[in-house]
């Protein structure tokens, strides 16, 4: 808990996977170099040979970024800092808002909005209990925002990546 009824401060700590893990079927490799082939086919019909080069490498990554499984973070939440392992640290003051969104059962979506808007959103895991902590530590500092999912949330859900 982060502020208590005389304003003194404390952290609010967890551990949580680096990103959500989607297991993925065989089906769902042989679909991804099923259409990797098809549109390298596209590109050499098309006479492209440097987008099927693009693709090519594209597609390794995918497999390759699909077969990781993600390693258990530390974190940890004041109302000036957060931590995320032992390498990252971003300072409250440089988000402007933050939203929640319930993933499941066990965990939910903390997604922080940089002031900055060429950065793309922080995203990271909590376990669903620590919920009222975070909210009760990032409320007097950030303002909390509904969560709308990007296009590319909806995709990577689509996809299972």
């Amino acid at each position: 808990m982060c502020y208590n009824k005389l304003m003194a401060s404390s952290e609010t700590t967890w551990q949580a996977p680096e990103f959500e893990y989607r297991p993925k079927s065989v089906s769902w490799y042989w679909i991804s170099i099923i259409v990797s082939a098809s549109i390298i086919a596209f590109s050499i019909w098309e006479r492209n040979f440097l987008f099927g080069i693009f693709i090519v490498i594209a597609e390794i990554l995918l497999i390759a970024w699909g077969n990781e499984t993600p390693t258990i973070l530390d974190f940890s939440l004041t109302e000036h800092d957060l931590l995320i392992g032992a390498e990252k640290h971003h300072q409250i003051k440089l988000f402007e808002n933050f939203s929640v969104n319930d993933l499941n059962d066990d965990w939910i979506e903390l997604f922080f909005t940089f002031k900055t808007k060429i950065r793309a959103p922080l995203k990271i895991l909590a376990p669903k209990e620590k919920t009222d902590d975070i909210r009760q530590c990032l409320k007097p500092v950030l303002r909390e925002v509904e969560f709308e999912p990007s296009l590319l949330d909806s995709l990577e859900k689509i996809i299972g990546f």
